[in-house]
């Protein structure tokens, strides 16, 4: 799969349907809004980033044969190896750190990338835990609260399929408990309760309140260790309250005031200094978990090239490799060797903060770095993003020696709803036209107003949505796509149909008839629909109403 042509497909079928409906009857509208969208003002050039690579110390069979783990974590925790059947699982230098913080008894909270095997700095040491506790006693030994169901069913399958590389049957039991198990499916876990349950915290409020559910809980039924919060950054403001409020319940229903608190995220809080980003989370997380947390507990990810940096590529041999067609493939050790490789990792996955310490570079388009590197080498813009793409396809079909690909980039596409075209109440040689919702833009007789358009369906013909206030004389701007309930008496939702010749006495005719009773006499309009005849009104561009000649 190309997914740069990818993105060209959906954006050009978005484009598509979003012209499909649109009726402007306006000549310079009609431009207007074409051009917007021919020049991508909805859909802007994707961010291109690429994936870091993590630093990997110890695989788990190194901690197995040094004692940190349980001899059956090393049959667990393994991964395929291609034709060789199962290797030992490598660890990043974070889930190590996990380990080992968790086997000092110690709370943690883990904010590392998407993809950093997370969920491993976690269940690593509970499953190291029960192995070591007496796995034979069916009771709770920890519970995983995950904001979301599809969450915990995609965790379900992979501790299947960790569990299935035992040989027989793995004593670690784990088991999902949310709303979306049947009741008999309940019964049966309430009866035979796993050592994992995963859940999410409105299930845990209800396990605190329902005598069935006692025994995941209670001191005695169940032997509770660890609660892990997955997604630490979701509990804020109210629901972070209650949230807290429940784990401390939590902690006093189980009669452990020891346990072990862990919390994980991508993403909580920026900033180029590690030590102010640690001490943010650890008041954040320790506030959630009632327990005091210390910022050295606080584990960020350690990031380091995938691409081993050898001398940095020249200019000389960067536009040699730019000015000559790349190869239909490469082997790893051409990948590594190409200049391009060094260069795309340097610009687009890592930089480094002014502790030296590597992090992720900020997303850009294609066409940026291709600026910057034709800036670089003296070769054309057009040619070196050609280049670039061409060499972006190749990294992610190029394995490592893991069957890792050598370039994980991912491609962030932002699309705009579009929700109005704003106008000023001009004529339309003085008209402002912009696709921004801001309320006002700057003129030389002071401020004017921008007013939301909305178009007929049927002709095309455009109106300001706007709410109409005869005791202060003036008309402002609703909201897009209002229906009026952002208008507060005394004024009036409406729309305002722009131009001397826009409306007459003779324009009634059009008036749909299902406002009017047919009588002998002919037709009059029924009471109901009296207050919205349109109405003539002299406004000026900041939205005051005038009854002076040729003011407004």
């Amino acid at each position: 799969m190309d997914i740069f042509q990818l993105r060209e497909q959906i954006i050009h079928q978005y484009a598509a349907y979003t012209r499909s409906f649109l009726t402007i009857l306006d000549p310079a509208i009609r431009d207007f809004v074409d051009t917007s969208l021919a020049e991508g003002r909805l859909w802007p050039d994707a961010l291109v980033q690429l994936s870091p690579a993590y630093d990997k110390t110890s695989t788990v069979a190194d901690l197995v044969e040094h004692g940190t783990l349980h001899p059956t974590c090393g049959e667990i925790f393994r991964v395929p190896d291609g034709a060789a059947g199962l290797r030992s699982l490598h660890l990043f230098r974070h889930q190590k750190r996990a380990i080992d913080l968790a086997a000092a008894g110690r709370n943690y909270v883990v904010t590392t990338g998407t993809g950093s095997g997370k969920s491993l700095t976690y269940m690593i040491p509970i499953v190291n835990h029960v192995l070591r506790n007496r796995p034979q006693d069916g009771r709770v030994r920890a519970i995983i609260v995950y904001p979301m169901n599809a969450l915990i069913n995609s965790q379900a399958k992979a501790l299947e399929r960790f569990f299935g590389n035992v040989s027989s049957a793995c004593p670690v039991r784990f088991a999902r408990y949310t709303g979306q198990e049947r009741d008999a499916d309940k019964r049966a876990i309430q009866q035979n309760p796993p050592h994992i349950l995963l859940t999410n915290y409105v299930m845990l409020e209800l396990m605190l309140t329902r005598p069935d559910e006692f025994t995941f809980v209670n001191a005695g039924a169940a032997n509770l260790q660890f609660v892990v919060l997955d997604e630490l950054h979701t509990y804020r403001g109210r629901q972070g309250a209650d949230v807290a409020m429940l784990l401390r319940r939590l902690r006093e229903r189980s009669g452990n005031p020891n346990l072990t608190w862990i919390g994980t995220s991508a993403t909580m809080v920026s900033g180029d200094s590690a030590d102010e980003r640690r001490a943010a989370v650890a008041r954040v997380a320790g506030s959630i978990f009632g327990v005091e947390l210390p910022s050295d507990q606080v584990i960020e990810e350690t990031l380091t090239y995938a691409v081993p940096q050898l001398p940095v590529p020249s200019r000389e041999a960067l536009r040699t490799a730019l000015e000559h067609d790349l190869p239909a493939s490469l082997d790893w050790l051409s990948f590594q060797r190409h200049p391009l490789a060094h260069w795309i990792e340097q610009t687009f996955s890592l930089r480094a903060d002014h502790e030296g310490t590597l992090r992720r570079a900020e997303p850009q388009t294609l066409r940026q770095g291709a600026e910057a590197l034709a800036a670089h080498t003296g070769v054309a813009v057009t040619r070196c993003e050609e280049q670039l793409r061409r060499f972006f396809d190749l990294g992610s079909t190029v394995c490592d020696l893991e069957n890792n690909p050598g370039f994980a980039f991912k491609l962030h596409q932002f699309i705009s709803q579009g929700s109005a075209v704003y106008s000023t109440l001009d004529e339309p040689a003085q008209r402002h036209l912009t696709l921004e919702g801001q309320r006002y833009v700057a003129g030389e007789d002071g401020e004017r107003l921008l007013f939301p358009l909305v178009f007929c369906r049927e002709c095309g013909q455009h109106y300001a949505l706007c709410a109409y206030d005869a005791e202060a004389a003036t008309v402002t701007p609703r909201q897009p796509m209002s229906r009026g309930e952002d208008v507060a008496k005394p004024a009036e939702a409406g729309y305002l149909l722009i131009g001397e010749d826009a409306w007459s006495e003779e324009s009634e005719e059009l008036l749909p008839d299902s406002w009017f009773n047919l009588t002998r006499s002919g037709r009059t309009m029924k009471k109901d629909y009296r207050p919205f005849r349109p109405r003539r009104l002299s406004v000026r561009p900041d939205g005051s109403i005038t009854h002076l000649p040729d003011d407004g």
